[in-house]
């Protein structure tokens, strides 16, 4: 399994955000198309990988590619983009990868309004992060990290999210 995607894939094949299902905790939100969401952006080369799979919509966007769907899919075929969420593998100035909060989700996650209250499993977190080491040799996605981890960092400007508390509860000294 050499190409970058399929290995993220199954990083986070069984890999989820809590130790039970989040999405019903929000009524699979995530997994809607509604005001809050236009759908998932794609990282480069899912398009491909996914467009001959039942259940999805890709449409070119500002970026990329944008998948929505039906609402039920194929676990073992949904993008990385479902697999990661609500995190993102944040490319920092000096290169390296952390596993932030998206804000592009707080709308619609109440994992990420709250998480200053609800660890993630750390399993996931650190699967995240790896995902992103992964990807940053690939040199699309590293393309494709950075510009939205800059987006990212603009975003936390306004909102702060990148001040709560990181994804993992860190246990005190």
């Amino acid at each position: 399994m050499n190409n970058p995607l399929e290995r993220a894939y199954a990083l986070l094949e069984e890999l989820t955000p809590l130790t039970t299902d989040c999405g019903a905790v929000c009524g699979g939100r995530c997994c809607q198309v509604s005001a809050d969401s236009e759908g998932m952006l794609l990282f480069p080369g899912e398009e491909t990988l996914l467009s001959e799979e039942e259940g999805y919509t890709i449409r070119p966007a500002d970026g990329g590619y944008l998948l929505t769907c039906t609402g039920t899919c194929d676990r073992t075929r949904r993008p990385l983009a479902c697999r990661i969420f609500p995190l993102f593998p944040y490319v920092t100035e000096e290169g390296r990868v952390k596993a932030v909060y998206d804000p592009r989700g707080y709308r619609m996650c109440p994992l990420v309004r709250e998480c200053a209250h609800v660890p993630l499993s750390r399993d996931f977190v650190r699967a995240v992060r790896r995902v992103g080491r992964i990807l940053m040799a690939d040199p699309a996605c590293a393309d494709f990290l950075r510009c939205n981890s800059r987006e990212i960092a603009e975003l936390n400007r306004l909102v702060g999210l990148d001040e709560q508390r990181p994804p993992i509860a860190r246990r005190k000294p």
